[in-house]
C-alpha cells in the first residue's frame, strides 16, 4: 500500500528528526493510503497506428510529412454501472502503448543476403 504523512500525529509531535526512517518514534509518521475501486479508468484504443502531419510553408507547399503516433482515448468511470457500460461499448482497462513510427531510412540498410550490399536499384525500389 502506499503511505502518506500522518498529519494528526505529525501535529501532536515534540521533535522531528527528517533523518531518521519513516514510521520510527521521531521520524515522520506516516499511514497507509487504502486502495479505492473506483473511480477507475478505462480506454478507447486507436484503429490506426499512425496518423500523418503535413507541415507546410508560408506559400502552403508542402515543407515536410511527419507519422505521428496515434494515442488512446481515456475515460474516468466513477461507478460500477459506468464501468460495465463502457466496456460493453468496446472500452478496454489496459492502456494502449504507441508504436514508435517507422524510421524513413530502413530501406537503406536492407540486403538480400547477410552480409551482402543490395544495389542502388534494390533501395530505390
Amino acid at each position: 500500500m502506499p503511505l502518506t504523512i500522518d498529519e494528526e500525529k505529525l501535529s501532536k509531535m515534540q521533535t522531528l528528526d527528517m533523518s531518521l526512517p519513516q514510521g520510527s518514534p521521531h521520524g515522520i509518521p506516516v499511514k497507509a493510503i487504502p486502495h479505492l475501486e473506483y473511480p477507475r479508468c478505462v480506454y478507447k484504443h486507436p484503429v490506426e497506428t499512425f496518423r500523418e502531419v503535413i507541415h507546410r510553408n508560408v506559400n502552403h507547399e508542402v515543407v515536410h510529412r511527419e507519422l505521428v503516433p496515434t494515442e488512446h482515448r481515456v475515460h474516468v468511470c466513477h461507478s460500477k454501472a459506468e464501468y460495465d457500460k463502457k466496456i460493453s461499448e468496446g472500452w478496454t482497462d489496459k492502456p494502449y502503448i504507441p508504436q514508435a513510427p517507422p524510421d524513413e531510412t530502413d530501406a537503406l540498410y536492407r540486403s538480400s543476403k547477410r552480409g551482402e550490399q543490395g544495389t542502388l536499384k534494390e533501395v530505390v525500389k
